[in-house]
C-alpha cells in the first residue's frame, strides 16, 4: 500500500465484499409469523474485520488528501 491508487483499489474491493456479506446475511433472514424477528449474524466477525479494515483504509485516504490541501 504505498500510493494513494493502490489504497484506493483495496479501499473498493473491501467495501464491495462487505456489502456482499451484508447482502447474503440479508437473504438469509427467514420470515417469521412473529412480531419480532432476531437475526443472528453468520458473518459477524468477517464483517467486523473487513468494517475494521475499511475504517482504517478511510483513514489513510483523508489524511492523504487532507496533506495535498
Amino acid at each position: 500500500m504505498s500510493n494513494r491508487s493502490e489504497i484506493l483499489t483495496e479501499y473498493r474491493q473491501v467495501n464491495e465484499q462487505l456489502d456482499e456479506l451484508k447482502a447474503t446475511e440479508a437473504r438469509q433472514v427467514e420470515p417469521c409469523h412473529h412480531e419480532t424477528i432476531t437475526i443472528e449474524p453468520k458473518y459477524g466477525q468477517q464483517m467486523q474485520k473487513l468494517s475494521a479494515k475499511h475504517d482504517y483504509l478511510n483513514m489513510i485516504l483523508e489524511a492523504m488528501a487532507a496533506s495535498e490541501d
